[in-house]
């Protein structure tokens, strides 16, 4: 409703400012997908859906603002809750190699291809009835976070097939004790 749409705005006008700076920890964003994990199963729960997790790395240590990162990643989760089938299920990997790159497929309806490049406008909303409680600004937010972070997020997606989504970020050493 009215209340989620002026909390989105006002997350979204804060973040965009530029001289807005995150307070950037090394945090590990195995944590911080089980942490947001957590509460997308509950989204889905309703859905059966079920949601996959692996990593190559224990941890996959970065700097970033722990609360932001989360929910960066549950909105994305969120929208493959949304738009996966009943009883389906959405994989969540993440590599650590150079840089961390992380991937969450869904196997839900997909997006059409020329809707792609308008998924992180604001205010752009499928025309889609899952669509309609949402305030259209979920992964405008996201997109700013991942860029406050300097990371990358890429979608991709093939109708009647799934999403994904595919972010990357510089990984760090892990902190000393």
């Amino acid at each position: 409703g009215m209340k989620r749409l002026v909390g989105d705005l006002l997350t979204l006008s804060k973040i965009q400012n530029p001289e807005f700076e995150f307070d950037k920890e090394p945090v590990s964003l195995v944590q911080i997908f089980e942490d947001a994990i957590k509460s997308a199963r509950i989204l889905g729960e309703n859905k059966h859906i079920t949601i996959n997790f692996k990593s190559n790395d224990e941890y996959c240590f970065m700097l970033g603002d722990y609360d932001r990162l989360r929910q960066l990643f549950l909105i994305i989760l969120d929208n493959a809750v949304k738009f996966s089938h009943e009883n389906s299920e959405i994989n969540v990997d993440l590599q650590k190699e150079e840089k961390l790159t992380i991937t969450i497929q869904d196997y839900g309806i997909g997006i059409e291809e020329e809707m792609i490049p308008n998924i992180f406008d604001k205010f752009y909303r499928s025309k889609l009835r899952m669509n309609e409680k949402g305030s259209g600004l979920g992964l405008v937010i996201a997109k700013e976070i991942t860029l406050k972070h300097d990371g990358n997020i890429d979608v991709f997606s093939e109708v009647g097939k799934g999403t994904k989504f595919t972010l990357i970020f510089d990984s760090i050493e892990a902190p000393e004790d």
